[in-house]
């Protein structure tokens, strides 16, 4: 079954946790690849960072088309434990994205890892808070007793 036809066209981004293959496509990127980080209104985010890791790193069967992007972070406190070696060493934490999406007609920007970014990251924001409300019990509502 193909997931895009004349009629629908399926689009995609997921994340992982990154894997040794993932930390060496990284570490082949040059410093002038990287790119600040937007907020979620389009202003730049100061100290997070974004580039397109496709054609470094692959994925055996995924789709034609697929793009990677990772993003840099400096970590937190809490998350110093559990950051690679390879994070240790560099001093940043990655995070990477695999989407389908590439210019979207009549969205200008579209195609930029920093747009691609911000959509994944408010993606992930809003099942972040369905998770956090079905945990504190919303999924009971409207309650009948």
């Amino acid at each position: 079954m193909a997931l895009n036809t004349a009629r629908r066209t399926v689009r995609f981004s997921v994340g992982w946790k990154i894997t040794d293959e993932d930390e060496a496509a990284i570490a082949k990127l040059p410093e002038t690849a990287w790119e600040t980080s937007l907020k979620q209104d389009g202003s730049l985010q100061a100290a997070y960072f974004v580039a397109e890791l496709t054609g470094l790193n692959t994925r055996e069967g995924w789709p034609d088309g697929t793009r990677l992007i990772v993003r840099r972070v400096k970590p937190s406190g809490r998350q110093i434990k559990k950051l690679t070696d390879f994070e240790r060493k560099t001093g940043w934490r990655y995070s990477i994205t695999a989407t389908n999406i590439g210019r979207m007609w009549g969205i200008a920007g579209s195609h930029q890892p920093q747009f691609l970014d911000v959509l994944h990251r408010d993606h992930a924001e809003v099942e972040d808070r369905v998770r956090t409300n079905k945990a504190m019990g919303l999924h009971n509502l409207p309650s009948k007793s």
